[in-house]
């Protein structure tokens, strides 16, 4: 039965020809250009560029905010994506295609997906293994995360502290490496940054903070099933928010 805590993916890109979120961009710039798109122009809705090349929405999410990041299109929340001058393919067309690089890893939503199915896992192996020494690390994340709602940065030094705390008690260092990949790779991540800008705000950390008191809960009471669904509802709900429709 599929898990219904965790967003699904509406499309399942790996049936087509477009292998990554790097190949969707460079098609998506590619149409543009070969279009002879004028800086300034609106692109297709999210919805409509994913019917055009089959792929999920979600992939659709990750080639954006590629583009994003090189400068070659704009978001405008409430209103689409605008291609930038630097995007543009003017009468050249296809010659003119500017210089894509990003960076090669996966991009925020892959990231949170694996999270979900790593972390939920580790939240059920904490609720058996967690020693009092483990909690104590874990509340003093939490007091300082409630302390630190109006502060974006200090706000997420104490999340990780605390997700990395869940994992510690669990005993298993390969799990603990993991969760610390998983984290830092993500935000050392320009792509990261991005997505944030659009969709973070105080009010998911509001409700991040419950839902990391849920975790801690169930993790006190040694309850894993309960741990699990609030670990997958709280990774379920960041996936959700940065998932929303731009306009």
């Amino acid at each position: 039965m599929p898990n219904k805590l965790v967003p699904p993916v509406d499309d399942d890109s790996r049936t087509t020809g477009v292998r990554s979120y790097q190949d969707l961009a460079r098609k998506i710039l590619e149409e543009t250009a070969a279009a002879s798109a004028a800086a300034d122009q609106r692109l297709p809705s999210e919805r409509t560029l994913a019917d055009m090349f089959g792929v999920s929405r979600t992939a659709v999410r990750e080639a954006i905010i590629a583009l994003e990041v090189q400068g070659l299109v704009e978001v405008r929340l409430g209103s689409g994506i605008y291609l930038q001058p630097s995007g543009a393919g003017g009468a050249s067309g296809l010659s003119r295609l500017p210089a894509f690089d990003v960076p090669t890893g996966p991009g925020p939503l892959e990231t949170l997906r694996a999270r979900v199915l790593v972390e939920a896992e580790i939240a059920v192996a904490a609720a058996s293994e967690r020693r009092d020494a483990d909690l104590d690390r874990m509340l003093d994340a939490l007091a300082t995360m409630r302390l630190q709602l109006a502060d974006k940065d200090a706000y997420d030094a104490a999340d990780r502290r605390f997700h990395l705390a869940i994992a510690e008690a669990t005993g298993n260092r390969v799990l603990q490496h993991m969760v610390e990949a998983m984290w830092d790779n993500a935000r050392q991540d320009p792509r990261w940054d991005k997505i944030e800008q659009h969709f973070h705000s105080e009010q998911l950390r509001e409700a991040s903070l419950k839902d990391h008191q849920a975790i801690f809960a169930a993790i006190v009471e040694r309850q894993p099933a309960q741990a699990r669904q609030a670990m997958q509802q709280h990774l379920g709900r960041v996936i959700s928010q940065f998932s929303q429709a731009w306009y």
